[in-house]
């Protein structure tokens, strides 16, 4: 396998609309941007950057995510624990089997890496 570097900025991709949506939307008319910029299917990985406008949604995880925020906000609640608030600069891990709802208060962006295997 050859090793490569992927600069966000070079890749030029069609961003997806609202794909994935939402399990079930509880608050509001949420909408998402969604820019794959690295997708290997071999290795289980995906990574790119998504936006979320306000709104409040379930949340079933299957996969592995990192999260990087870069801007807005949200609260993320996984049933059992206490909601955390997210916003610009916050790093965070959502492992499989997470469930809970995920509230975006003022428009949001973030980096993301799935792992999928």
């Amino acid at each position: 396998m050859t090793a490569d570097l992927f600069v966000f900025r070079d890749q030029k991709v069609e961003p997806l609309h609202n794909a994935p949506f939402f399990e079930e939307v509880l608050e509001g008319n949420p909408s998402t941007i969604t820019s794959k910029l690295y997708h290997d299917e071999e290795r289980g990985l995906i990574s790119g950057v998504w936006q979320a406008t306000p709104g409040k949604w379930r949340i079933n995880y299957k996969v592995w995510e990192f999260c990087h925020v870069l801007s807005g906000r949200c609260v993320i609640e996984i049933e059992g624990k206490e909601p955390v608030e997210l916003g610009a600069g916050d790093a965070f891990i959502v492992e499989p089997g997470a469930r809970g709802t995920w509230t975006v208060l003022e428009k949001m962006e973030k980096h993301f890496v799935i792992y999928t295997q």
